[in-house]
C-alpha cells in the first residue's frame, strides 16, 4: 500500500469515497493538494481530505477506507501519513470533528486526538464533536 497525493486523474476513483461536497470543489481540493490517496496496485482504497480552518489550522475533512480494508491500521497509517506532512509544512497540531453519534471519536481518541469542543451544526440532530491533536 502506498500513501500519495491525489492527482487529477484521480478524480472518479476518489469521487467513489467521497460524495460529501460538489464534484467542481473536489476537482479544487485536488489541484490544491488537500487530498491524499492509499493506493494497492494501482487501485485507490482510501481517501483523505483535509483544508484550512480560519485559513491558518489544519482541519481533517474526510477520512475513508474501503470496507475491505478497514481494521488492518491503514487509518492509522494514513493519519500518521498527513500529521508528519502538516508538521513538515510548520503546524504544531491538527484539527478534526466528528458526530458525537459515530464510532469514528474512539479511533481518533486511539490516536491521540482530544475533544476540545463541540456545536450543533444546522440541519444536524446530535452534537459534533471537535478534536485537536498537538
Amino acid at each position: 500500500m502506498t500513501i500519495r497525493t491525489a492527482a487529477p486523474s484521480d478524480l472518479d476513483d476518489v469521487r467513489n469515497y467521497d460524495r460529501h461536497i460538489p464534484v467542481s470543489r473536489l476537482e479544487e481540493c485536488i489541484r490544491r493538494g488537500l487530498v491524499d490517496v492509499l493506493e494497492d496496485d494501482g487501485t485507490i482504497l482510501g481517501v483523505l481530505r483535509w483544508n484550512l480552518f480560519w485559513q491558518s489550522l489544519p482541519f481533517l475533512d474526510l477520512i475513508f477506507l474501503d470496507d475491505a480494508i478497514r481494521g488492518r491500521g491503514f487509518g492509522s497509517e494514513m493519519m500518521a501519513h498527513w500529521e508528519r506532512n502538516m508538521a513538515s509544512l510548520g503546524y504544531d497540531h491538527v484539527l478534526l470533528s466528528t458526530q458525537s453519534d459515530e464510532t469514528s471519536r474512539f479511533f481518533y481518541e486511539k490516536l491521540g486526538y482530544r475533544l476540545c469542543g463541540s456545536f450543533l451544526p444546522p440541519d444536524q440532530d446530535v452534537e459534533e464533536l471537535m478534536y485537536r491533536k498537538i
